[in-house]
């Protein structure tokens, strides 16, 4: 797509504005914090059904990170 001095064309952000507004406009998000590891996680709700449509970061990454703060790991021994 053609691009003007570095900056998206306007046919782009009118694309994009409307691909958000149409997947994002029936979604809130909802911040929490895991209780095990005191990471906070994000999640995009369906208003609608309560389903969890999204969540960041995934779940198979709070594993790996919860391993590598393990003593057995001794990888990863702060958090940021």
């Amino acid at each position: 797509m053609p691009k003007t001095a570095g900056r998206p064309s306007e046919e782009l952000v009118a694309e994009l504005e409307r691909l958000s507004r149409d997947m994002l406009g029936n979604s809130r998000l909802s911040i929490q914090r895991e209780t095990t590891s005191g990471d906070f996680v994000y999640l995009m709700i369906d208003k609608d059904t309560g389903e969890t449509i999204r969540r960041w970061p995934p779940e198979t990454h709070q594993d790996l990170a919860e391993y590598l703060r393990t003593f057995k790991a001794g990888i990863v021994n702060k958090r940021a």
